[in-house]
């Protein structure tokens, strides 16, 4: 069997799972507040071409409802903790001079190999001073260059794929939130006491990502970061000539 690419492995760990369990609380509570009978008669009186054809429909609004959690991820939670387009991302902020994250010698042996390497231009510290933002523009190109070097290794597609996973699940905390408290009230009058209790701690799960989602990515967006300035730094040393 084929090992799974890179790009598949990043699709499904940290788009596809993370909108299954954020929707599995809304569809039990939809199933429960129907009723089971509905569904079964509506199931025994069409043919079983319908059934694949519903099937393919579900299918279809899994995959849409996966791109567009994918997008709050992105628009909503990140652009609300990283500024718009990512430029405050620690990637970026890892090549400035105005930003912590790593002592001022390391920023400029990076600095000085991702030149060496891509031909990147830096701002120097007073440049960075007066023009904070042409200075961003320059790291964020400068860390484009890196990704493309370095590529999807083991260790930056793994922390990439982490990022990316809790972003998109804490994306979906809407509708989970919805769903796990609408199931656990429906069991609290059913008197169904442990389904009830685990729609409450599913409930909890997810407003604590919500509530601690800037300090989650921060420290997710950080390890990627640290990892993919030491692979750019290895990447270097092993095309030396």
């Amino acid at each position: 069997m084929d090992k799974i690419k890179s790009w598949d492995e990043y699709e499904i760990k940290a788009r596809y799972i993370p909108t299954f369990l954020s929707v599995i609380p809304i569809v039990h509570f939809l199933i429960l507040f129907v009723g089971m009978g509905f569904w079964k008669e509506l199931i025994s009186n069409i043919s079983w071409m319908l059934v694949i054809a519903n099937l393919s429909f579900s299918l279809i609004v899994m995959l849409a409802i996966t791109q567009f959690q994918s997008s709050l991820g992105k628009i909503w939670i990140e652009e609300s903790i990283f500024g718009k387009g990512g430029d405050k991302f620690p990637t970026t902020n890892m090549l400035l001079y105005n930003e912590g994250l790593i002592s001022k010698g390391r920023k400029e042996l990076l600095r000085t190999k991702i030149s060496d390497k891509s031909g990147c231009v830096f701002s120097s510290e007073k440049e960075e001073k007066s023009n904070p933002e042409n200075a961003r523009l320059q790291a964020r190109e400068a860390v484009g260059h890196v990704r493309s070097m370095v590529g999807h290794g083991i260790k930056t597609i793994h922390y990439n794929i982490r990022y990316g996973f809790f972003r998109n699940l804490i994306a979906g905390a809407a509708w989970s939130g919805i769903g796990s408290l609408g199931c656990s009230i429906l069991y609290y009058f059913c008197g169904n006491w442990e389904p009830m209790g685990f729609f409450i701690v599913y409930f909890a799960a997810f407003i604590a990502l919500f509530i601690f989602k800037k300090a989650i990515l921060e420290r997710l967006a950080f390890n990627y970061a640290d990892t993919l300035a030491l692979f750019q730094q290895r990447y270097e040393n092993s095309h030396r000539i």
